[in-house]
């Protein structure tokens, strides 16, 4: 993959995006500065302790791991609508405009965000299961939603780095990937490769300040961390502006539902409104 170095914030290059079109993801390396992910750090303790700068809508329906919850995988959903550190690393110019230039989208919109901290000493139990995050957003209708991948802490590769499958993003076929909590990764694999498919994961090695991007249909999971610290980043998922809710059901009549449908206001047509600005900013053109 490109390997440069973006002290300045001057990503992506054509290389990138070319890259990024071919493969399904993008590293950008030195994308945030140290004081970026030392504010991000103070607010993620600041989370953890229980301290709340805002208040969601609704209290339940998504995942919100506290410190009487069992270790392991911890999992906190919509942290940049609850913490003032976290909301301001979301919102980083350089982050919104590389999310504009890759997509190809002018505007862009918060849709999720997730802070996940895999605990030390949990074997098996804090792998990321092989997965697509478009699976998880069959009400949408764009096709140009993407993640950006932020470790807030240096980490090695006995601490499960993210792994991508480069192209999966090109495929066909594979909404059933639901799959997040699954935890044998070799059987997932093996699911992939009897759709005929190559199964050849790279490994995405970060430092605190670097971002991987990548699309919403690309296949990426990790292994459990098996070092001797957690190992805690910040997924940010983000909607183009012309992104709209629509009603999804599947072969068995069962409709499709993410939580934004009940954080978000609703539209005059009684719909989730996704460009609701409390719970999807715009994160570029910047405000």
């Amino acid at each position: 993959m490109p390997e440069h170095t973006y002290a300045n914030g001057q990503f992506p290059t054509n290389e990138d995006i070319d890259f990024y079109n071919k493969n399904g993801f993008v590293v950008a390396h030195g994308l945030l500065s140290p004081d970026n992910i030392d504010d991000a750090l103070f607010g993620i303790d600041r989370y953890y302790a229980g301290e709340r700068d805002w208040s969601l809508p609704v209290s339940g329906g998504f995942l919100d791991w506290k410190a009487e919850h069992a270790d392991g995988l911890r999992i906190n959903d919509y942290v940049s609508l609850q913490n003032g550190e976290l909301r301001d690393l979301v919102m980083r110019p350089a982050l919104g405009a590389a999310f504009s230039a890759l997509s190809g989208a002018s505007v862009i919109r918060l849709f999720h965000d997730q802070l996940i901290s895999k605990s030390p000493s949990f074997g098996a139990d804090t792998a990321v299961g092989w997965h697509v995050d478009g699976a998880y957003w069959k009400t949408c209708t764009s096709d140009r939603m993407l993640t950006a991948w932020i470790p807030l802490v240096p980490y090695t590769e006995e601490m499960g780095p993210i792994h991508f499958i480069p192209g999966s993003h090109l495929w066909e076929g594979f909404g059933w990937m639901t799959t997040f909590n699954e935890k044998d990764l070799d059987a997932l694999l093996e699911r992939v490769a009897a759709e005929g498919q190559p199964t050849e994961p790279v490994a995405v090695m970060l430092e605190p300040g670097d971002v991987s991007f990548h699309h919403a249909k690309t296949i990426h999971g990790s292994p459990p961390n098996r070092g001797a610290a957690p190992r805690i980043a910040l997924t940010v998922h983000v909607q183009d502006g012309d992104n709209r809710y629509m009603s999804f059901e599947d072969c068995r009549g069962a409709k499709a539902v993410h939580v934004n449908d009940a954080l978000c206001r609703q539209g005059a047509d009684g719909l989730p409104d996704y460009s609701d600005d409390e719970i999807c900013p715009q994160v570029w053109p910047a405000a």
